[in-house]
């Protein structure tokens, strides 16, 4: 005799299924492209310009996307630049490792992300907005691994470019329209969907084979403490990731949101003075290069 499954069981399952099937999902993305870790032993080798040149211009979409953003105000600084050489003069080693990380990132964020009320390209620049306040924060600092700050900033919502297929396809709605107020957006993502941003931009960036401590700060840039070693990279991209959100935004009561008082700015010693430098920066940077990003 087949017993029949009560609401209960029906719901378990169903939520069971879709925790794998998200995941499966996420495991499925195509691999991140290998030039980026070619190319930096290459720089601190001190390589010939047309050894670097040599790893670049084996994939052609990557040279394009390099060629296009090393012509932005940002990175070429208005130098004419017409070829990979003239790329790796001007923007230098960590530029040029930045530069490449953008390029390489950008084809995992194509297209709208409705089901997080993104407008189209809207999280791919709040990405890159992010990486571009890490590394003035970083500077600022003085913190060691600002290029792995940088890295894990640039890619700290690449859980969401997943997450947001399932919003739309089971809630049928945007996740921020379900949130309820004492309720935060990631814990409401955990409970909706079995998993939250974090854990599923951990998990892809282990698959990647990014360093551990990318990996520590994608999954835990929502929760610094939660991470159990590396928590001045996973500190210093939760407050880029919170300085970006900051911006426009309020507390609830039309007053602009004190994140000089959170207590992560607080113990890294990055005052209101600071916020409003890097955000007035980010202003600039970001008119600076946003027309490049979305060719």
């Amino acid at each position: 005799m087949i017993r029949e499954l009560s609401d209960h069981e029906v719901n378990a399952l169903h939520y069971e299924l879709l925790l794998k099937d998200i995941v499966s999902t996420a495991e499925k993305l195509p691999p991140f492209p290998d030039i980026v870790w070619k190319v930096m032993p290459l720089i601190r080798n001190m390589a010939p310009i047309e050894e670097i040149e040599g790893v670049i211009k084996f994939d052609q979409v990557i040279t394009a996307r390099v060629l296009t953003l090393s012509q932005s105000a940002y990175y070429g600084r208005r130098s004419k630049i017409t070829s990979i050489q003239d790329a790796i003069l001007v923007l230098g080693g960590q530029k040029l490792v930045q530069v490449i990380m953008i390029a390489c990132a950008a084809r995992y964020f194509q297209g709208s992300v409705s089901g997080y009320n993104l407008n189209e390209r809207e999280l791919w620049e709040h990405s890159v907005a992010t990486a571009l306040v890490s590394e003035k924060l970083a500077r600022r600092l003085r913190l060691k691994k600002a290029l792995t700050i940088y890295t894990a900033s640039l890619l700290h919502d690449i859980g969401k470019t997943v997450l947001d297929l399932y919003a739309k396809i089971y809630l049928h709605s945007s996740l921020s329209e379900i949130t309820r107020e004492g309720v935060r957006f990631v814990d409401m993502e955990r409970k909706a969907l079995g998993i939250g941003h974090e854990e599923l931009g951990e998990l892809i960036a282990r698959r990647w084979q990014f360093p551990p401590e990318v990996v520590l700060a994608i999954g835990h840039h929502h929760h610094p403490d939660r991470s159990p070693t590396d928590k001045d990279i996973v500190t210093a991209t939760y407050i880029s990731n919170e300085i970006v959100n900051a911006m426009g935004d309020t507390n609830g009561s039309g007053e602009p949101a004190r994140l000089d008082e959170d207590p992560y700015f607080i113990r890294m010693g990055v005052d209101r003075a600071m916020v409003e430098r890097l955000q007035d920066d980010l202003v600039t940077d970001m008119q600076e290069i946003k027309e490049f990003l979305r060719k």
